[in-house]
Order: structure tokens, then sequence, then C-alpha cells
């Protein structure tokens, strides 16, 4: 099925999966959604250059409000 839409196999792990008291083999199934990757794409920033960034502050203090210790 995977193929008839344009999926290409990429790894199988066997025995990994457990169902219906049955050991069973886990495919991986890829599809690229562009054919060319994009014109332009921005470098990544360095951790100092996303620090100096307001939304850094901001991203942690959402990021402590999930934190349960």
């Amino acid at each position: 099925m995977h193929e008839a839409v344009g999926f290409s196999p990429l790894s199988v792990f066997y025995r990994v999966g457990y169902k219906f008291s049955r050991w069973h083999d886990v495919g991986w199934w890829q599809l690229s959604l562009q054919q060319e990757p994009p014109l332009s794409v921005n470098q990544p920033l360095s951790l100092p250059e996303v620090q100096k960034s307001s939304l850094w502050n901001q991203a942690l203090r959402s990021g402590l409000l999930l934190l349960r210790v």
C-alpha cells in the first residue's frame, strides 16, 4: 500500500512489535514532500546569539511552567 502512494521503504526492525500474542516486524517508510531543497535557508544561530534574543527568557519561563520536579 505504501509504495502505491509514493512511499519508499527505509528500514525494517525485525520482531520489535508485539500484537495479538505474536512478534511482528516494523517497517519505516519515507516520502519526500518536495522534490528540490528550498531556494534559501537561513543558517542556524549560535547559542550565544539565541540567548541575546528577547524570546530566550520567554521560552525559558514557559518551559519552567511545564517542569515537574
